[in-house]
């Protein structure tokens, strides 16, 4: 019987420690669809980083005190392009204006505690997954990841899909291991788990250490994104 070594160390919010260190990658998510992925320091927004709104809206540049200031990029849902300075939110060049878009700059960045049920499903989907994976049963590998992942620049899915299936297919033996260090909600409905990952197959060899980026659908959690740290 595989077995996995379980220690939860919920964090809610963002510790003493994590506010003392240098900006770091990190993804924020709120309901109402819009995303942010960059440097985050002392609970704010600081340093590169790209917001995605539901419309399609993104914006690409630099971030001081929670806000955009600095060169960056808003890339319109119909393909127009707006670059320049930006100061304290506003675009002062070129001289035309963006209506800012609507944030959730009320939203609160301390998510709701998880209760033992959520953990449970959690790390349940994370289970289910190491073990289609050894299983080599890529159908229900893949059906564990969101409609929503996020995939690489210039990534198509069905292109990922294929690389997937192939890793899983070729090697005539698969064992995985996982550790779980903590799980961290990161809005009402997205949590990050950090994990050690030990992968041992008739090919190839690896002990990583990641974050996966599940999010809370209909059909239970599913991953929406993974990174190594």
């Amino acid at each position: 019987m595989r077995l996995i070594f379980l220690s939860l160390i919920i964090v809610f919010g963002f510790n003493a420690v994590a506010q003392a260190e240098e900006a770091s990658t990190q993804t924020l998510a709120w309901p109402d669809g819009t995303r942010y992925v960059g440097g985050l320091q002392d609970q704010m927004r600081q340093g590169q980083g790209t917001i995605y709104w539901q419309d399609g809206t993104r914006f690409v540049g630099t971030f001081k005190d929670n806000v955009r200031h600095g060169p960056g990029m808003m890339i319109l849902p119909d393909g127009t392009t707006y670059e320049g300075d930006f100061d304290r939110g506003r675009l002062i060049k070129p001289e035309a204006e963006i209506a800012p878009t609507q944030t959730p700059a009320t939203a609160s960045l301390t998510p709701t505690p998880l209760d033992n049920s959520a953990i449970n499903a959690i790390t349940n989907t994370l289970d289910l997954w190491a073990a289609a994976w050894m299983a080599q049963n890529p159908d229900q590998y893949l059906s564990l990841y969101s409609d929503d992942f996020e995939l690489a620049e210039g990534e198509s899915r069905n292109l990922w899909e294929m690389n997937r299936r192939e890793r899983i297919l070729i090697p005539s033996y698969i064992q995985l291991d996982l550790s779980y260090e903590s799980i961290t909600p990161i809005s009402e409905t997205q949590v990050d788990v950090k994990l050690r990952q030990s992968y041992r197959s008739d090919r190839y060899r690896e002990i990583s250490n990641k974050i996966l980026t599940l999010q809370s659908e209909p059909k239970g959690w599913r991953i929406i994104g993974e990174r190594q740290r």
